[in-house]
Order: C-alpha cells, then sequence, then structure tokens
C-alpha cells in the first residue's frame, strides 16, 4: 500500500488501523545535509541556520515518537543516516528508547568513495532497534567476510554457474529442454554436438529448447543430467521460473539433494503446489548473526540495485536521486523480522518505493506473504518547482504535479516491479541477483492512496464516510478486494473481507445472523452516537470481535495522535 500526502499526518491516520501492529518500522528519514533533496527538500532548514540540527531533531522526535505507537512490543525500528546527522540522531534513538536493544550498522555503499573535503566518504549508516523480546534474525553470510555460498532458497539455478563450467568441461550436462506452449518443461533432448554455440537448435518440433546460455552468450552446462532432471520434474522438485529474453533462453530452477532429502525425511514441510506443479516450501534457516559492518558490492547505491535499477523501472535516468540499493533494504529487513512471514512493514519516508520493493523480494524468496504500507509526498526538488514556476507552472498544475516524487518516482517504480512492465506498458529489461527476471513482476497486489484533510464535523455526522472506509478496510487487514459500501443501508457485511459496518442499530439481528455464518470475520465498525449504544450492541455479537465506534474512535486516535 502506498499513501500519497503530508508525511506527519499519513503516519496519524496509519495510528487508526495499526497502531501497535507493525512488526517492522523502516525509515530513511531526510539527511539534513543543507542541499535540496528530490523527495522532502533536505533544504527545509537554512544551510547556515544555527539551530539547523536542533530544528531536524525536532521534526524526527515528533515522528519517531508516532512511529514507536505503531510498532508490537516486539517489534524493530531501523533508522538509516549519514555523516551529518548520525551522532545527533543515534543520541535522540538513546534517549527516545532506553529499552530497545541498540546497534549502529555500517554500510559500504560507494566503495569509489564520494569527493569531497577530508577523507573520501563510502559509508552511511543504519541504526537498528530491537525492542521487547526481538533479537536480529540470523541469515546465510555475516555481510562482511567471504560470502556464504548457501541461499535462502530451497530452490537453485539449473544453470551450473562460474565462468569454468563450459559445456566442454561435462558435455553430457549441455543438452535441450523442451518447452512447452504454457511455458513448462515437456522433455529433453540430446547434448548439442556442433563446434559454433550460435548453431544450437531452438526448436524441436512444437516445442521451444531452452538451453544453459551463460551471460557472454556461450553455451554452459546443467547441474544434473536429462534423466534425472525429468524424473525431479515428476515429483515437482524443477520447473519452468521465467523467460529470460537477455540470453534468449528460459529460467529453469531445481531442487538440489539437499532439499529433496528434507523432504523425503519429513523434515521440510510441502505446503502446496504451484501452477506448474512445482513444490511450494518453508523458509530456509540461517545460521550466521550479521556484523556490524557490510561489505557487499550489492548494497551499492550505484549499482544494479540502485540508480540503474530504478533508471529500468521508470524508464528513465535521475527519476529519483541517490536511492538506495534495493538489496541492502532487504538485508537490512531481514535481519531485523526475516523469520516472521506474515510481518507488517512501515516506511514513511519511502522515496521511490524501495522498502516495498524490498519487501516483494523477501516474499518471492521464501513464499511469505509479508505486507508493505508506504507513505511519500509528491514534493519536487527547490531546483525543479523553480524551473517550472518559471515556466509558469504552480502547485495543481497537472506538469507541476507530474514532476513530484510520488508521481514520477514512487507510482511508476513500484508498478513497474509489480507487473514487470513500465507504465506505457513498455517490458522491462534485464534480471535480478537471484536470477529472476524483472519483466516476471511479482505476485503481491498494490493500493494507492491519495491523503486529503477531512472536517472532523463531517466525519462525525457520517457524512464523509468513503473517505473512512479504506482505513477501515486496512484495519481488517487490507484481506480481499476493497468494495464499495453503501453507507445508507443499515448494514454492510463486504462478501470478501472480514469486517462489517453497523450504520443503524437495526441491522443488529442481520449482523448476528451473518456472523453466525461467517467466521472469517473479525472487526465489526459500528456507528453510535453514545458510548452505552456501542457497549450494548457490541455486547449483543456473537464470538470474539474486535469492535470500533465510529466515529468517534478514528476522530479521537487522530487527536491523541497530535498530543
Amino acid at each position: 500500500m502506498v499513501i500519497n500526502g503530508e508525511n506527519y499526518h499519513a503516519i496519524q491516520s496509519l495510528l487508526f488501523a495499526y497502531e501497535g501492529k507493525a512488526d517492522l518500522l523502516y525509515l530513511d528519514p531526510p539527511y539534513n545535509t543543507g542541499d535540496h533533496d528530490w523527495s522532502y527538500n533536505n533544504n527545509f532548514i537554512d544551510p547556515t541556520d544555527s539551530w539547523r540540527p536542533s530544528k531536524w531533531l525536532a521534526f524526527m522526535e515528533r515522528r519517531l515518537r508516532l512511529g514507536r505507537r505503531l510498532l508490537r512490543p516486539d517489534g524493530v525500528m531501523v533508522v538509516t543516516i549519514d555523516r551529518f546527522e548520525v551522532h545527533h540522531l543515534g543520541m535522540l534513538l538513546e534517549q527516545m528508547f532506553p529499552d530497545a536493544l541498540r546497534q549502529m550498522v555500517t554500510i559500504c555503499i560507494n566503495p569509489s568513495g564520494a569527493s569531497s573535503d577530508g577523507l573520501a566518504r563510502a559509508d552511511e549508516y543504519a541504526f537498528f532497534l530491537f525492542f521487547g523480546q526481538s533479537a536480529p534474525v540470523p541469515t546465510f553470510e555475516d555481510f562482511l567476510t567471504s560470502e556464504s555460498k548457501r541461499s535462502a532458497r530451497w530452490w537453485e539455478s539449473l544453470l551450473r554457474g562460474g565462468s569454468t563450467w563450459t559445456r566442454a568441461e561435462r558435455p553430457n550436462l549441455c543438452y535441450p529442454v523442451h518447452i512447452d506452449a504454457d511455458g513448462r518443461i515437456a522433455g529433453a533432448g540430446e547434448p548439442f554436438e556442433g563446434e559454433d554455440d550460435s548453431a544450437r537448435p531452438t526448436k524441436a518440433g512444437k516445442y521451444d529448447l531452452a538451453w544453459p546460455v551463460r551471460n557472454d552468450g556461450a553455451l554452459g552446462i546443467w547441474h544434473v543430467g536429462a534423466a534425472r532432471l525429468l524424473e525431479l520434474h515428476a515429483l515437482g522438485y524443477a520447473y519452468v521460473s521465467s523467460r529470460d529474453t537477455t540470453r534468449g533462453t528460459w529460467t529453469l530452477k531445481y531442487l538440489p539433494s539437499g532439499g529433496v532429502k528434507a523432504i523425503e525425511n519429513d523434515t521440510l514441510e510441502v505446503r502446496g503446489r504451484g501452477s506448474q506443479n512445482e513444490v511450494l516450501l518453508g523458509p530456509k534457516g540461517g545460521a550466521v548473526v550479521a556484523k556490524t559492518m557490510w561489505h557487499r558490492g550489492r548494497h551499492t547505491a550505484g549499482g544494479a540495485g540502485g540508480t540503474s535499477l530504478v533508471a529500468e523501472l521508470t524508464g528513465k535516468r535521475g527519476a529519483f536521486s541517490y536511492p538506495k540499493s534495493v538489496y541492502a533494504v532487504r538485508d537490512a529487513i531481514d535481519v531485523a523480522i526475516g523469520d516472521r512471514s506474515d510481518a507488517l512493514i512501515v516506511d514513511f519516508f519511502a522515496g521511490s518505493g524501495t522498502t516495498l520493493h524490498a519487501t516483494m523480494m523477501l516474499n518471492a524468496r521464501d513464499g511469505a506473504g509479508r505486507r508493505c504500507v508506504l507513505v511519500t509526498n509528491n514534493e519536487l526538488n527547490y531546483t525543479t518547482a523553480q524551473r517550472l514556476n518559471r515556466q509558469g507552472h504552480f502547485v495543481g498544475d497537472p506538469a507541476f504535479e507530474a514532476a513530484g516524487v510520488f508521481e514520477a518516482a514512487t507510482r511508476p517504480r513500484v508498478v513497474a516491479a509489480v507487473t514487470g512492465q513500465r507504465q506505457d506498458h513498455t517490458p522491462l529489461q534485464g534480471t535480478y541477483l537471484d536470477d529472476r527476471d524483472y519483466a516476471a513482476g511479482y505476485e503481491e497486489n498494490v493500493e494507492f492512496f491519495r491523503l486529503d484533510y477531512l472536517s472532523p464535523a463531517e466525519v462525525e455526522f457520517g457524512l464523509k464516510f468513503a473517505s473512512v472506509h479504506p482505513l477501515l478496510w486496512l484495519k481488517a487487514g487490507g484481506i480481499g478486494e476493497r468494495q464499495d459500501v453503501d453507507s445508507s443501508r443499515p448494514l454492510e457485511l463486504p462478501a470478501n473481507s472480514p469486517y462489517a459496518i453497523l450504520f443503524d442499530p437495526s441491522g443488529v439481528p442481520e449482523l448476528v445472523s451473518s456472523l453466525r455464518a461467517r467466521s472469517d470475520v473479525t472487526h465489526v465498525f459500528i456507528v453510535a452516537d453514545s458510548a452505552e449504544s456501542f457497549s450494548q450492541t457490541a455486547s449483543d455479537l456473537p464470538g470474539e470481535l474486535e469492535t470500533v465506534r465510529l466515529y468517534r474512535d478514528y476522530l479521537e486516535t487522530m487527536r491523541g495522535a497530535r498530543r
């Protein structure tokens, strides 16, 4: 979910739906460098203002206080920062959250070093705060020493990696895999014996042929022979992951012997079957605790996971300045709550949407259902705003609004990551580091909301129900397609979502009957004129339900967040 609106008030609105429910608060706030930043205008305080750090701390303190209310008692907070405010932020976090386990991680984001006075800066920082019983989740590498060959996925690419594995090494493992019209494995052919790799056949009757093509275009080898591959496929242990247009072949996945043995020994649960009959498996547990210094090429902000990726997703360079590497964010989330398959992740400094993208990556890795809520705005950086003003475009003009961070970066980046194509419907080119094609997209659904200001009186009298309704849907878990609701009816009970809305006491008999027939309902929102009538109605309902008084509880949450 992505909310486009003023930052502080958007956080207030989230309290109504998610207070005490978030597993992770991931924040990449404005760094207060004095420069004109893209998404939050780092120059909101004059760089010569001697009170600039204090004003920035006041800005952060108000948001962190609300953010802590969003977290579960055992939630985790991650806040990234650079050299300008790292020490001030550290002191603020220590003062505000003395009960948390606080640690600072140094992340190498620019191995070349940024040119400036003094030493060439290559790093930025991430504060990890673990509340309650939470603790760092073991992963598959420590992010500093030699990278582990173990993977967080049970599945591995059928193509054997490494530049030395050519077909000359194992000719019998360079064979074609037959792919049918539905993109599924249908058989296997004989090893290729020609001298010219490019002369390999691409069709065998009605089947396309998938070959082990390396990144340099030469033929490599598969991990297993043809007979073993067909055995694995019959059991659901091998399947076609995606079409690789860059290499002109397909990406095939298989389950190595360790995973097969784990299934056979009943130590690995098969949770179901996918669209190609492949087994659906739970996450593979890690065993290494991350260190407090991270040095991985994939964390480079200007690399394949940062600037280059955002340019491909949005279709233009410069859509967002200095985006974080999605792999750095993914690894931070993994360390924080990687073992929580249904985690709720909130980021109210969303920028280009990297946190949501990273969440989808983790879900694709282990088949989990983590949710992510982003808050951004549609601000322009100072230079762009001034240029548009000189051209006669101002706030509210289509040309001005189109250049804002939400319209120019966040929405197009998120849409492209999910669907595999840009907003103009052109397919994405390239692959992620796990060999997944950009064009394959992800399974997630995304809702976009715009935050507007409402009159409290109009809300209290029920005149703005349509504006409040999305928050009711979110509070009930955001499950099912959000439907239009008729507030003139006594009762509304959306068919595929676990909540009911009682607009009038005359709907109580129907509500009670419906609740006895539907065990999936978890929330009931009751419009009541008084606390007494609300309590009486709530006590008449069967089962264990979370009941909310409209519109009083909503308004009280918003008012309380201001204090």
